[in-house]
């Protein structure tokens, strides 16, 4: 009689720039018995929380996880078993209906869960696929923590409450994050009521009610001014990894392009003659054109004959690190650029006002470049359709908020009324 071999292992997977990914990194496995079956756990770890061989370790959840792996060992141990005992002839279609068919009697929220976000991975972003594995991650503690049953029958009114008193009370998260994960479990209900695992329609009434009339950030645009910006253009900077990073600050806020736009923004992308971008947005799959301007087509041109290559050897027009590099490297910049002053921050919890204020270098992050090109080209009287056409904005109403930033002026100028020379005329013609 022969046997199964299962083993478990981390996915190995480079990023833009060709260095191999240690973060929210996929447990893979594989099942040898003749023939091999490989597909994915479900379960993301960073690279040093596994253990390197069938354990997740230094995790708060990897108690949870390791469970998980022992009862995916147990099911492709019996389903072998079976099949030698039926006669049945092994074959990887054998598994993966076998392995699916046990998910679906057995009717586990989070099985579902798992075919949900394996099904998704064909389409979505690998961002999209991090939200959706926390939240499941999240759910599971919720589960686990307050000792109450995660099934689909139990997603009433209560549950939900509950839930919000764990986001709230136990993690301390703020409203704008909450109402993004209550948009992505409802997503998710969706996609299981119409395949039929869930009934239970409740959470279709399930929103957040605080009272607060802003209860998120977006009022308070993290940007940098004109002169800011100028300063960190014009900044002396002899480390070469530290240009780069001006350089891709500098090229961030004159184009508005994303940071995974400029990761993978190729050669042949940009028209160096005619000083044009012409790219298709990763997040959006939008396609865009965008003009060179003094800034941008310095960045650009300076690389246009430097040899930078990804991972499937295509030329790329910038070298980029990993995005959290990235940030980390911004905020040091910034705070060398003397960007230190402190900006006051305002969340809600709930109905709850939390006040913070926090030096400006620490709130630099990549995406600080797009929402500077937006608010330069409101004070510079872009039209909103063109900065849209630029950004591949859909909704005017995102960019209503920036808008606000450029009554700055209008609002000094009527203040200059108050001048202690016009009161003073004002009284002399009031008493005459």
């Amino acid at each position: 009689m022969g046997y199964i071999k299962i083993k478990f292992y981390l996915e190995k997977r480079k990023d833009s720039s060709g260095e191999l990914i240690t973060k929210n990194v996929p447990i893979l496995f594989s099942a040898s018995f003749g023939d091999r079956f490989k597909s994915t756990t479900g379960i993301i770890v960073n690279a040093d929380q596994w253990n390197g061989k069938d354990a997740v370790k230094s995790h708060p959840k990897a108690d949870i996880f390791n469970r998980q792996l022992r009862k995916l060992r147990s099911e492709l141990e019996k389903l072998y078993d079976n099949a030698i005992k039926e006669d049945i002839h092994l074959t990887i279609e054998y598994f993966k209906q076998g392995l699916k068919r046990n998910q679906k009697s057995a009717g586990g929220f989070f099985d579902i869960m798992d075919e949900f976000i394996e099904q998704g991975k064909k389409k979505w972003q690998p961002g999209t696929v991090t939200k959706f594995t926390t939240i499941k991650n999240h759910l599971q503690e919720f589960g686990e923590k307050k000792r109450i049953k995660v099934e689909f029958d139990q997603l009433d009114a209560n549950f939900f409450d509950k839930l919000m008193d764990f986001y709230f009370e136990d993690h301390k998260f703020i409203n704008p994050y909450v109402k993004k994960n209550i948009q992505f479990i409802k997503q998710f209900l969706i996609w299981a009521a119409k395949r039929g695992y869930n009934k239970k329609t409740d959470f279709r009434e399930w929103n957040l009610e605080t009272g607060a009339k802003r209860e998120d950030t977006d009022g308070n645009i993290i940007a940098l001014s004109i002169s800011e910006l100028l300063h960190i253009y014009e900044m002396k900077i002899q480390n070469q990894s530290m240009q780069r990073i001006r350089d891709y600050l500098i090229l961030a806020c004159s184009t508005g392009l994303r940071y995974s736009d400029i990761a993978s923004l190729k050669k042949t992308d940009v028209d160096y003659q005619r000083g044009f971008i012409n790219c298709t947005t990763i997040k959006t799959g939008d396609r865009t054109m965008i003009p060179f301007n003094d800034f941008s087509r310095e960045i650009l041109e300076k690389y246009k004959d430097s040899p930078n290559y990804n991972k499937d050897g295509i030329e790329m027009a910038f070298p980029t690190i990993s995005n959290q590099k990235t940030n980390d490297q911004l905020k040091v910049l910034a705070e060398k650029a003397g960007l230190t002053q402190m900006v006051p921050i305002v969340h809600y919890r709930r109905n709850k006002r939390i006040d913070e204020v926090i030096p400006k270098y620490e709130l630099i992050s990549s995406h600080i470049g797009r929402k500077t090109f937006i608010t330069l080209c409101v004070w510079l009287g872009v039209p909103a359709e063109v900065t849209m056409k630029f950004t591949t904005h859909r909704k005017h109403e995102t960019m209503e908020k920036y808008y606000d930033s450029k009554d700055e002026a209008s609002l000094r100028q009527e203040m200059k009324k108050f001048s202690m020379n016009n009161l003073r005329e004002y009284a002399k013609d009031s008493a005459n």
